[in-house]
């Protein structure tokens, strides 16, 4: 038998959810925390399936009339809700204690919970304290914490985790079409943080293709900072035009190079965050002294928190060069 088929990764969330799904012990709250794209939609999509699920061995068994239903978005009895507004928690109020119309259960999934306001969250605690018992809720969100403490006493939370490089790589390959090449997905696997979500929506090829070139465009500013040349100024200038937010994206990305980098400095075998090529990473690091990438790390630094306070671009991005 096997639990939450279909769901990659995320073991301890599988094991504590899927046994007590199966065992029929399952809680009336949830709250699925964790970055974009570790899989909550498809985590509370399974466990909808599995607790209406009345098929035998794998849970949800994905077969039966119920499974199929859900599993499509086709189930009237699984209700997805964008609950940033007290009107739209209000809405699941006035339906909780009505019957369900296709299934034994009711389950209400409330996408991005962690942008509700105290007002939101407050007209929806009154559903958590005593629902229904044929009601199960999940609140997705990237961290319990942005939840009043309140909400958070009457749920049990589950954090996904993010996938790791080769897992993405050999999901991907299995199950999607994309006429990119190896190296060209590994780049885009590699920018993705262990997001599966992140990565299947940067398969496109023009996707891809405006990912990457913001991704050379950084390793080129990083390099030519870093030596100082006289191709220094002109990549600066280039960049005055620059929209303020998609600069500080920019340099946040040159941050990450650097991180990189420096960290190779000392450990040729510790994770990169940036570059997908290990071997490119270290010849770039053997050429700059610790304390050059240092530098210029706090340099960059500054730079956003000045872009943070409305600074002007074209003065922040030639301190760049001056500090």
């Amino acid at each position: 038998m096997e639990l939450f088929k279909g769901l990659i990764g995320n073991e301890d969330i599988k094991n504590t959810l899927g046994v007590a799904i199966k065992n029929r012990e399952f809680l009336h709250a949830y709250i699925i925390e964790g970055p974009f794209g570790t899989g909550k939609h498809t985590i509370a999509r399974l466990a909808a399936a599995s607790i209406m699920c009345k098929g035998i061995g794998d849970v949800p068994c994905g077969k039966c009339n119920s499974c199929e239903k859900i599993l499509n978005d086709n189930c009237a009895d699984v209700r997805f809700f964008d609950a940033f507004k007290v009107d739209e928690v209000r809405k699941i109020k006035e339906t909780l204690y009505e019957s369900a119309t296709e299934c034994e259960y009711k389950v209400y999934i409330l996408n991005d919970a962690h942008k509700m306001g105290i007002k939101a969250q407050n007209a929806l605690l009154i559903s958590l304290e005593e629902p229904p018992k044929n009601v199960v809720f999940f609140l997705l969100c990237e961290s319990a914490s942005s939840l009043l403490e309140t909400i958070r006493s009457r749920a049990q939370i589950l954090r996904t985790k993010p996938l790791d490089d080769d897992t993405i790589f050999q999901y991907i390959k299995e199950n999607c079409k994309t006429s990119l090449s190896d190296e060209r997905l590994k780049e885009i696997i590699v920018s993705s943080g262990g997001s599966l979500g992140y990565a299947l929506n940067m398969l496109d090829e023009k996707s891809a293709e405006l990912l990457i070139k913001e991704r050379e465009r950084a390793r080129e500013l990083c390099v030519s900072l870093l030596k100082a040349d006289s191709d220094s100024l002109s990549f600066i200038t280039s960049l005055f035009s620059m929209n303020r937010e998609k600069l500080k994206e920019l340099l946040s990305t040159c941050l990450t190079v650097l991180r990189d980098l420096a960290v190779l400095k000392r450990q040729k075998d510790v994770p990169l965050c940036f570059f997908s090529s290990r071997d490119e990473a270290l010849q770039l690091s053997t050429g700059f002294h610790l304390k050059k990438l240092l530098e210029l790390y706090d340099s960059i630094s500054r730079a956003i928190d000045d872009l943070n306070t409305n600074a002007s671009v074209s003065n922040t991005l030639i301190s760049i060069l001056t500090k």
